[in-house]
C-alpha cells in the first residue's frame, strides 16, 4: 500500500510532459508497485520508476528509510539496465531510453556525486545515435526525444563534446516532427547543437595551436564567423519573435515596499535591477529566458575565441616598428573581449527580471518546474560565478523564497 503512496506524490510532483509523466500515463499503478518485490523479471522501467518515487518522497520527506528502500531498488535496476544496455536487442526500446532519462533526472535532483547526471545524460545522446534520426518517425519515439533533447545538449555543452543534434539529418528529423507553433523552440535548439560543435572546435585549436600556429589561426577565424553567424540567426529570430503579438509583455517597476525587511536592506537583497518582465502566460516567459539562455552560450563562444587571439598577439615577436601597433591590437582585443563579457553579464540580468513573474505564477517543487527554466537560471548563475556576486547572492535569495527548491541542487553543485 505504502508504494501507491509514493508513486501518487510521483504523479503529483512530476513536470507534465516529462519523460517520466510520459511514462506514467500509459502504465498500470499495480504494476509498478509489482516491482518492489524486486524480482528477476520484472520491467526495468518499473523498478527505476518505483526507485526514483520512494527517493524522492524519502527525501522530500525526511524518511531515511523510505530512501533507503529506494536507493536498494535502484541498485537492483542500474545493475539491470547496464546488462540491458550491452545488448543490441535491448538498447533500442523506449523503456530503457526512460530508464535512463530517469537516472538523470533523479541525479538532478537527488545528486549521489557531483555531475553524476551528465553521465547519464551521455549515455542518451548514445542511445538516439544507435537508434538513428529515423527513430524519430514514430509519434512515441518523437515524443520522448522532444521531452530529452534538452538533457542531451545541457550535458554535451557542460562537457564541450560536439553533440549530434547539430547534425544536419538530426536537425531535418526534429523539424519535420515539429508543428508550426514548436519551429521556434527548434530554432534555438538547433543554434544551441551548433554551439557544441564549436566549443568542442576550440578545444581542437588549443591542442594544436603551438606546433601549428598557422592552421590555428585559420581555425579560430572561421569559427568567429560562424560565431557571428549565430549570433545574427539570433538578432534574426529575436525580431521575428517580437513581431507576433502573442509574445508581448511588459516591464513594471519593483516595489522596494514589498520587500517587507523592516530595516535598511543589505546589497545582496536588492534586486539587480528597477524593473521586471511580466508575462500573460509561461510560454512566451519560457521562450525568453531560452533566447536569453542561448544567446550566453553564444557569446561565451566568442569571449574564447577573442581571449585565444589576445593570447596569439601577446605572444608574437615584433619589430620595434611595430611594437606601437602591437599595443593597439592589444588593448582592441581587451576591448572586445570585455564587450562580449558585459553583453553575457547584461543577457543574465535580463534573465533575472524574467524570474520574479514566472515564479509567482508557478509556485511549484523543482521536480514540476520546466527544464528550460532550471536551465535558464543555471546559465545565469554560472555567469554571475555564484554566490561570489551581488547578483549571484540575489538570486540564489529569490530562488528559495517561502524555502521552497525551485532549482535541481545537483545543476547548481556543477
Amino acid at each position: 500500500m505504502e508504494f501507491n503512496i509514493y508513486i501518487c506524490y510521483t504523479q503529483k510532483h512530476v513536470r507534465r510532459g516529462a519523460p517520466i509523466d510520459l511514462a506514467l500515463q500509459e502504465m498500470q499503478l499495480s504494476d509498478i508497485v509489482a516491482a518492489g518485490t524486486t524480482k528477476a523479471n520484472t520491467p526495468i522501467f518499473h523498478q527505476t520508476l518505483l526507485s526514483f518515487a520512494m527517493i524522492l518522497f524519502g527525501t522530500q520527506h525526511r524518511q531515511a528509510s523510505i530512501a533507503k528502500h529506494g536507493y536498494s531498488i535502484y541498485g537492483a535496476a542500474l545493475k539491470k539496465l547496464n546488462y540491458m544496455l550491452q545488448t543490441s536487442k535491448f538498447y533500442s526500446r523506449n523503456d530503457v531510453i526512460l530508464s535512463v532519462a530517469t537516472f538523470a533526472i533523479l541525479e538532478c535532483y537527488v545528486p549521489t556525486g557531483p555531475k553524476h547526471y551528465l553521465m547519464h545524460m551521455t549515455g542518451l545522446e548514445r542511445l538516439l545515435e544507435l537508434r538513428g534520426p529515423t527513430s524519430l518517425c514514430s509519434p512515441k519515439s518523437s515524443q520522448l526525444y522532444k521531452a530529452i533533447r534538452h538533457m542531451i545538449l545541457f550535458a554535451s555543452l557542460r562537457t564541450g563534446k560536439a553533440s549530434i543534434l547539430a547534425r544536419e539529418e538530426w536537425k531535418a528529423a526534429f523539424r519535420a516532427s515539429c508543428s508550426a507553433e514548436e519551429i521556434p523552440e527548434q530554432d534555438l535548439f538547433d543554434v544551441l547543437a551548433d554551439c557544441t560543435v564549436l566549443a568542442a572546435n576550440y578545444d581542437d585549436i588549443l591542442a594544436i595551436r603551438d606546433r601549428d600556429p598557422e592552421s590555428s589561426s585559420r581555425q579560430r577565424d572561421e569559427m568567429c564567423r560562424e560565431g557571428l553567424a549565430l549570433l545574427n540567426q539570433l538578432h534574426i529570430w529575436r525580431a521575428r519573435w517580437n513581431s507576433d503579438e502573442n509574445n508581448s509583455y511588459f516591464e513594471t517597476p519593483i516595489d522596494f515596499a514589498k520587500l517587507e525587511l523592516g530595516r535598511e536592506p543589505l546589497a545582496d537583497e536588492l534586486p539587480p535591477f528597477l524593473t521586471t518582465f511580466e508575462f500573460s502566460n509561461n510560454t512566451t516567459a519560457i521562450m525568453l529566458m531560452f533566447y536569453y539562455t542561448t544567446l550566453i552560450h553564444v557569446f561565451r563562444i566568442l569571449t574564447s575565441l577573442t581571449l585565444e587571439n589576445l593570447r596569439t598577439h601577446s605572444n608574437e615577436s615584433f619589430t620595434p616598428d611595430t611594437l606601437q601597433d602591437a599595443g593597439y591590437l592589444d588593448d582592441v582585443w581587451k576591448q572586445i573581449k570585455h564587450g562580449y563579457v558585459a553583453a553575457e553579464r547584461s543577457v543574465a540580468l535580463q534573465i533575472c527580471r524574467c524570474i520574479p513573474d514566472y515564479l509567482k505564477r508557478n509556485s511549484s517543487l523543482a521536480t514540476e518546474m520546466s527544464p528550460i527554466f532550471q536551465w535558464t537560471v543555471t546559465t545565469a548563475w554560472m555567469t554571475f560565478r555564484g554566490s561570489e556576486s551581488a547578483e549571484g547572492k540575489w538570486l540564489m535569495k529569490l530562488l528559495h523564497t517561502n524555502n521552497r527548491e525551485v532549482i535541481a541542487k545537483g545543476l547548481l553543485a556543477g
